[in-house]
């Protein structure tokens, strides 16, 4: 039976540098990365200015804000209890939708079945609004 050739004494130490250094490649990839990342761009549409703050701190928003938004709607519908949270009341401040809802949403993959009923304007339609409503003057 005929030995192989690829593997052999000679270049045992070859092989195991190559796998080594194919092993590590990630990690030292992970390490050096930031050396030559551009900064990260502002994610969300920051608010308006002329509010003070948000109903809650921004990480509880980021990460729980649909569970607000569900209590609301429990509060609404089931016990007819009007006047507290809106997603009128989220618009007022963060004013943009494209920016602000849908470019997490969309980052994340999710559906929002929102704007069926709730008015909440993208860029694109507040510019055709606006030229609609620019035109019939």
């Amino acid at each position: 039976m005929k030995r192989s050739t690829v593997l052999t004494e000679k270049n045992r130490g070859t092989w195991a540098t190559v796998f080594v250094g194919l092993i590590l490649l990630p990690v030292v990839l992970s390490i050096l990365k930031p050396l030559w990342a551009a900064e990260p761009e502002v994610f969300l549409e920051p608010a308006d200015e002329r509010w003070e703050a948000c109903l809650k701190d921004p990480e509880y928003m980021r990460y729980r804000h649909m569970d607000l938004l569900k209590e609301a709607r429990a509060d609404v519908l089931r016990d007819g209890l009007k006047g507290g949270i809106t997603l009128a009341g989220c618009g007022d401040c963060h004013q943009n939708r494209d920016l602000f809802c849908d470019r997490c949403h969309v980052k994340a993959s999710v559906s929002l079945d929102c704007w069926g009923c709730h008015y909440y304007l993208t860029a694109g339609e507040l510019e055709e609004l606006e030229q609609h409503e620019g035109g019939g003057q």
